[in-house]
């Protein structure tokens, strides 16, 4: 689980703009990252909803699914999500794809990043549009195996005396 940072959605309304602003310089323990994870999380309360916005950005190490190589890819993420604030944890809206918290209840701005996070990384991921993939080496010549080659000598000698219909 990544290192939680607690946002109280109450306490939202007493900050200046009833916003507050996380300004990241972290890492996060599940999501594996060459530099620490630098922008900013402002969440801000709108009385019924919470808007959440991130823009951050973070180098992380890849494996390409055509080559099977590594390779680091600078993963940014800028997105926005309204979350619906429920009076109650018993009063949720009709639509099952709306994102809900209690009105009095806290959110982990860290666990939230670490998703949005995880929804930005590319899929499918490429080291590069134009890889071409695993290549098999080719060999120079096509081995033989000396222990046919007497019986190869053989069908050819009999093909050759084989007489043309």
């Amino acid at each position: 689980m990544t290192e939680a940072h607690w946002l109280r959605i109450p306490e939202l309304l007493r900050l200046p703009a009833q916003t507050y602003e996380w300004r990241v310089d972290t890492d996060l323990p599940d999501l594996a990252t060459l530099t620490p994870i630098q922008g900013i999380v402002t969440a801000s309360h709108h009385h019924t909803y919470l808007e959440l916005r991130a823009d951050v950005q973070t180098i992380v190490t890849l494996c390409c699914d055509r080559c099977l190589q590594y390779y680091n890819y600078r993963l940014a993420c800028t997105t926005t999500e309204l979350i619906w604030l429920a009076e109650t944890s018993a009063s949720q809206p009709e639509d099952d794809l709306v994102e809900t918290l209690p009105a009095t209840g806290r959110l982990d701005l860290a666990d939230w990043l670490y998703q949005q996070l995880c929804l930005a990384l590319p899929y499918p991921k490429y080291c590069d549009p134009n890889c071409g993939g695993i290549h098999p080496p080719t060999p120079v010549e096509t081995p033989t195996d000396h222990r046919w080659a007497a019986l190869a000598q053989l069908q050819s000698a009999l093909e050759r005396s084989e007489p043309s219909p």
